[in-house]
């Protein structure tokens, strides 16, 4: 008997990364009575020959593939996956009828490329979870489908899109039932969770805002202990919460840490996640450390006053300053994630941002040189509107790629010339310092096969990648 749909994770990254969204799908498919069956490639020792034989076992209807990611977001390595997720869909159209539509995090940054690209029938921005019972049950009754919100599809030789629905999600806890969540924590070391979705920061390069909208919708604090009670019960209690920036809203945040702790969760789990640097205070952290919060990472970006005006950031230097001492007083490991070269980045403002860090002396600092661009981000918008003058601090394909499928990133020119050169004189043998370039010693921040991790996960290390890297480097909180 044939299915409604096959589902399909592509990724393959090393640490195993476990497809949240495809357990939002598999909910909301059982839910909706539709029969269903999920094709998982990550372990898959050949994934071409896996996917064949998904295909031919159950014969299903429509085929979807979650990306979430396009590539490995890298500068130095302007890695994309395009073209193995584009090998894929030649393997469906050789063993099934059935339409493709792609969908997830990753696809919903270039919507048009991606599907001009891979090759496949539909796509879905933004939220898929309802969006996709409605494909699912068009495409088996034959109906049409033009009116699916978040659909994009080619009519006539022209690209048509429907603008998405921003609908309120997660209102039970997801099952976390349809992926081995307990070979995913055996090997990826921890488990995702979303407490929200949507992000209404003003960062000029972010790609948040166009997979999963502006509006904060934020899932019921019952939902989210559910959910950690379901990991529990599967044996992970690491758990990194996939929110943008957890503490967006603050008010939030807190019935969150509220919600566990009453649980009697706090004692049982811990978790990793995002933070913004502001709003942020004692009684946030109390509540975060009392709830199992056993790290931050903060979303610095820069130590410069005028490069955080630049890149749309709503906090200051001095809100840098306070974290460092909040977190410093309860003994947590922090670290900040820094963004360095983009447009107006200078070698002193490089300098005072890695000076600052340095003062202030948090556990590890993330450097990432280079800002990817994505087409709807004010970033990428003004660099497409003044392309002339932008080229030479751009590095990756230009050619055939107006819609930034393929990843283009921009590095001032000035910091791709003497930055790597500055940073290693700055850095000098600092291990705190995770800045990973082809010919670097420092501790590679790229996470896409990372064999330092897998290593650290098969030894039996468990939570955020950066707090495994800060302890197999033996750094103190």
């Amino acid at each position: 008997m044939a299915l409604d749909i096959l589902l399909v994770n592509p990724n393959r990254m090393k640490p195993a990364v476990a497809p949240l969204a495809l357990e939002y799908l598999g909910d909301a498919l059982e839910r909706a009575g539709l029969t269903f069956a999920l094709c998982d490639l990550c372990f898959a020792p050949d994934p071409q020959t896996a996917l064949a034989a998904a295909l031919e076992e159950h014969s299903p209807r429509l085929i979807a593939m979650t990306l979430r990611n396009s590539d490995d977001c890298y500068c130095a390595t302007h890695h994309s996956f395009v073209p193995y997720y584009a090998s894929l869909v030649e393997t469906m159209r050789s063993h099934s009828e059935a339409p493709v539509v792609l969908g997830g995090a990753g696809y919903s940054t270039a919507p048009v490329g991606m599907l001009r690209r891979i090759g496949a029938d539909y796509g879905l921005v933004g939220d898929g979870e309802e969006a996709l019972v409605e494909l699912t049950r068009a495409v088996s009754a034959q109906a049409p489908v033009e009116g699916l919100s978040g659909l994009v599809w080619s009519e006539g030789g022209q690209w048509r899109r429907n603008p998405p629905a921003w609908r309120e999600f997660g209102q039970e806890p997801l099952t976390r039932s349809h992926c081995d969540t307990g070979r995913y924590f055996r090997e990826g070391g921890q488990a995702g969770l979303e407490t929200k979705r949507g992000c209404p920061g003003g960062c000029v390069y972010c790609a948040d805002p166009l997979s999963k909208g502006a509006r904060l919708r934020l899932r019921p604090v019952e939902a989210i202990v559910g959910e950690v009670r379901n990991l529990l019960a599967q044996g992970a209690n690491a758990l990194h919460l996939c929110d943008s920036e957890f503490n967006l809203s603050y008010e939030h945040a807190r019935a969150v840490c509220e919600g566990l702790i009453a649980a009697g969760l706090g004692e049982r789990v811990r978790w990793w996640g995002y933070l913004a640097p502001a709003p942020f205070d004692g009684e946030l952290l109390d509540l975060m450390v009392r709830s199992g919060c056993a790290g931050i990472d903060f979303g610095a970006d820069s130590g410069d006053p005028q490069m955080l005006q630049r890149l749309g950031r709503q906090y200051t230097v001095e809100d840098l300053r306070e974290t460092a001492r909040l977190c410093r007083s309860r003994n947590l490991p922090f670290m900040y994630d820094l963004l360095l070269g983009g447009p107006g980045e200078t070698l002193q403002s490089v300098k005072r941002t890695v000076d600052l860090m340095k003062e202030i002396r948090p556990t590890c600092v993330g450097v990432a040189l280079g800002m990817r661009l994505y087409r709807g981000s004010p970033a990428a918008e003004a660099v497409v509107g003044d392309l002339d003058g932008c080229r030479t601090h751009l590095r990756g394909q230009l050619a055939d790629n107006s819609d930034l499928t393929l990843p283009v990133f921009y590095l001032q020119e000035e910091i791709a010339s003497d930055g790597v050169r500055l940073l290693r004189d700055l850095i000098a043998d600092d291990q705190r310092f995770f800045f990973g370039w082809p010919d670097e010693a420092q501790a590679d921040y790229n996470y896409d096969d990372n064999p330092v991790l897998v290593e650290a996960i098969a030894a039996g290390e468990r939570g955020a990648y950066w707090d495994m890297l800060r302890r197999r480097l033996g750094l103190e909180a």
